[in-house]
């Protein structure tokens, strides 16, 4: 049977790893053929060599060496990856160094040296494709989102806008060194949900996104029918002139009732007294195309021109509000992964508040995440103060942070980042 120190000496020199010892004083004391084979030198060039001679020897290899000296003068254990030269070629080294121990006492230090410039490329490249996969994931969000806003005249910066206050703001966290206290450090999938928030409105009719009156495209049918009374009315003063003042009276009625409504039909808002007269402008009889008489107004018509402030009815802001859940759903079909997970249920939340009062699923204070919580604001902030809105002007900041303030006080929204973002001054608007 082989000795111990042969079965040693067989061991070690069958290795496809490197192992050297190295004493205290620096010197390599043992060696086995892996290890000359991986640093690319003869084996003479190792045992009875020091490190020191060797970083002077190979120059451009200074980092292993350099390195290996350290954990040799430290006296502790030190794992490292290091680039490696051989010639012009780069390779990729790990080196384990521990200490060796003989008859109880420390006597130098056992290095293992193995060559894993193979998994190195390949985790780089994979990484590079990883990269390249989230870059262009990345812009095809933002290239689809741009579709769908420039889609809607009334909403074509909204998202770019919230993304520019969001990185703004994540960015003066990090500053105050308090933003891993929020949220994760990897801040791309929060803005990430914020480009993908109104995803949805893809699903709402345009007719109904881009409303910009109470009336739509009712109002050319009601203009239509008006001038088609007109013109009966005048007919009829001609063929009956003993009531013509009787078809003047009717016709200055009929005046009245138009220019009550479409002034009423870009209103910010209706004084319950106008939806009265509203309501009794209605019933005036008009003449439609075929000779027959109806109302001035039909139920829908009165419905969507009495709606106190805005421009919805009932059921298109309940259209208007299902573009959430449509988020919700179609970011379903996606595969979020890692840190990208929760961008469906961040993006998907934005009209939740802390109150339990918001939509789609009435979510309250502790199912609802901070990244959502955030989005939230900025969406509420943007909306109240953009200056593409036809139908409205631009609120002043000092106005929106009132009514958030507001919001706040009445537990809808997270007060303390609101503060926050107030402070941060990342809603200040860009000036050239």
């Amino acid at each position: 049977m082989k000795d111990e120190a042969t079965v040693f000496s067989s061991i070690l020199n069958g290795m496809s790893d490197g192992v050297l010892v190295i004493e205290f004083d620096g010197n390599i004391k043992l060696h086995n053929p892996a290890a000359a084979q991986i640093l690319g030198l003869p084996e003479t060039a190792l045992t009875g060599k020091s490190i020191a001679a060797l970083m002077q020897q190979t120059e451009e290899n200074d980092t292993l060496f350099a390195d290996l000296q350290e954990a040799v003068n430290q006296k502790q254990k030190t794992v490292k990856t290091v680039p490696y030269f051989r010639g012009d070629e780069m390779y990729y080294l790990r080196f384990t160094a521990d200490l060796l121990c003989g008859e109880g006492e420390q006597i130098g230090m056992i290095v293992q040296i193995t060559d894993i410039t193979e998994a190195t490329m390949l985790f780089i490249a994979n990484k590079r494709l990883a990269n390249q996969v989230t870059n262009l994931m990345h812009s095809f969000v933002e290239v689809m989102v741009t579709a769908i806003e420039e889609k809607s005249s009334y909403n074509a910066n909204h998202t770019k806008s919230m993304v520019r206050y969001a990185k703004r703001y994540l960015t003066w966290l990090e500053e105050q060194g308090t933003l891993t206290q929020f949220t994760s450090e990897n801040t791309a999938p929060l803005l990430m949900s914020i480009w993908l928030h109104d995803i949805g409105k893809l699903l709402v009719p345009p007719e109904i996104m881009d409303k910009p009156t109470r009336l739509g495209s009712a109002e050319t049918d009601i203009r239509h029918r008006i001038e088609i009374t007109r013109l009966m009315q005048q007919i009829k003063a001609m063929q009956n002139p003993e009531s013509a003042a009787e078809y003047q009276s009717q016709m200055e009625q009929l005046d009245k009732a138009e220019a009550l409504i479409f002034t009423a039909n870009t209103a910010g808002f209706l004084e319950d007294s106008v939806i009265e007269q509203l309501r009794e402008a209605a019933k005036i009889s008009c003449f439609a195309a075929d000779g027959s008489m109806r109302p001035l107004l039909s139920e829908s018509e009165l419905e969507a021109i009495t709606v106190q402030r805005g421009t919805l009815t009932a059921d298109e802001r309940r259209i208007i509000e299902s573009h959430v859940s449509w988020t919700g759903k179609l970011l379903s079909k996606m595969e979020f992964r890692g840190d990208y997970k929760p961008v469906p249920k961040w993006a998907a939340g934005h009209h939740e508040l802390l109150d339990g009062s918001g939509y789609p699923e009435h979510l309250s204070d502790g199912a609802i995440p901070w990244e959502t919580r955030l989005l939230t604001i900025i969406d509420v902030y943007d909306a109240l103060t953009a200056e593409d809105r036809p139908y409205k002007p631009p609120m002043p900041s000092e106005k929106a942070f009132a009514i958030l303030s507001d919001m706040a006080e009445h537990g809808k929204i997270d007060k303390q980042i609101l503060e926050s973002f107030r402070e941060s001054e990342a809603w200040k608007r860009e000036t050239t």
